[in-house]
């Protein structure tokens, strides 16, 4: 049986909207594709998803660990609990859906940072100006005496 879900994806501790993505799960394979392109595809048995709050999951994926947003939570996590209860056509990546407990620590918001804006910018000389006149100077010479060794050639 396949199933496909619509949601975005975010790397760990990324912020954002996420891409759009869909989960499909097909036989014995998850495959998250992004428009027309595949990201990857997984055996279910290299896969597990963990809940770690209202409507988002956690899912390793062969090692690779993703954080998935389904635009509908309660069926996509509705569709792998029955999947895990009928025994006939068990799926290996539903059976292990963890819920995160009242124990377990919950993700904490990353705290805004404050950005100030640029006041002024000091002007740092990195040369002297009396260096900075000689080596002006000095590379004029040397134009002029090119110019001229070229001229008598």
């Amino acid at each position: 049986m396949s199933q496909a879900f619509a949601g975005t994806l975010l790397l760990p501790g990324e912020e954002g909207p996420g891409l759009d993505a869909v989960l499909e799960t097909v036989e014995k394979d998850i495959k998250l594709l992004a428009g027309e392109s595949e990201l990857g595809s997984w055996a279910q048995d290299d896969c597990s998803i963990t809940s770690v709050g209202p409507g988002s999951f956690e899912m390793v994926l062969g090692g690779e660990v993703v954080l998935f947003t389904p635009d509908t939570p309660r069926q996509f996590a509705e569709a792998l609990a029955a999947s895990a209860d009928s025994n006939a056509t068990s799926i290996p990546l539903a059976s292990r859906i963890e819920s995160q407990s009242e124990g377990n620590k919950k993700r904490q918001p990353a705290e805004p940072t404050r950005i100030e804006p640029l006041k002024s910018v000091a002007k740092v000389e990195v040369l002297g100006g009396m260096l900075t006149a000689t080596i002006v100077a000095v590379s004029g010479l040397l134009i002029v005496a090119l110019l001229m060794l070229s001229a008598s050639l």
